[in-house]
């Protein structure tokens, strides 16, 4: 399915470079990221926000009386748990206490931002040492001390010139250059290292001349 996203999403924008630098630009998260915080979204939302609703206690007392190991791993009550192990997110107090009086709407709002920021802050570890064992080097751990030139490649490339810009909260809306509603194509593709147009793709580049059919 990743694959499936990477190869459409560039068939869209016309914008054949390193499907890397294209997801981080747009916005795009891994399908992997994005599961963890709808599943994290479903665990608050029974759990702190709506647990007046029929679901959320099916879910309290069979989540109470089983271990996850005992949980089929097709179910969705065992992957809310999975997520909520694996990134340690505490499952007995709200993480939002000054919101309580706050409509569930908007507490949920908040959490779902709240948790984007933390799957940002791990997808943007990921590119970095993507980058950095992409070109066969250690993994770069600290990003903040990420040096131009230190692990070479495509990828890396990338990180050097998207620097500023992933260094924002939240990976999981699109770089500031493409908000702007003027030509963002042109720079999409230098930042993605797309060099070169395929042949229907031709008559998008601004220096291909070609001779018209009157002509």
């Amino acid at each position: 399915m990743q694959t499936s996203l990477n190869l459409s999403l560039a068939r869209v924008l016309h914008v054949y470079g390193d499907h890397t630098g294209l997801l981080a630009d747009t916005g795009t998260p891994p399908f992997q990221s994005t599961k963890y915080v709808h599943l994290t979204q479903i665990h608050f939302r029974l759990t702190i926000t709506r647990p007046d609703t029929l679901p959320a206690p099916v879910f309290n007392k069979l989540n109470s009386s089983l271990p996850l190991s005992n949980l089929h791993t097709s179910t969705l009550d065992y992957h809310i748990r999975y997520a909520i192990h694996a990134f340690k997110i505490n499952q007995q107090t709200d993480p939002l206490p000054d919101m309580t009086s706050r409509p569930p709407k908007n507490r949920e709002r908040a959490f779902r931002n709240m948790i984007r920021n933390f799957f940002s802050d791990l997808w943007k570890g990921q590119l970095y040492n993507a980058a950095c064992t992409h070109a066969g080097q250690p993994p770069c751990w600290m990003y903040e001390a990420f040096l131009p030139g230190g692990c070479p490649g495509r990828k890396s490339s990338y990180i050097q010139i998207a620097h500023d810009d992933l260094q924002r909260l939240d990976l999981f809306k699109p770089a500031q250059f493409l908000r702007i509603p003027h030509n963002q194509l042109p720079p999409l593709r230098l930042r993605t290292q797309a060099t070169s147009y395929i042949s229907t793709h031709l008559h998008l580049s601004n220096t291909h001349t070609y001779t018209l059919f009157a002509e």
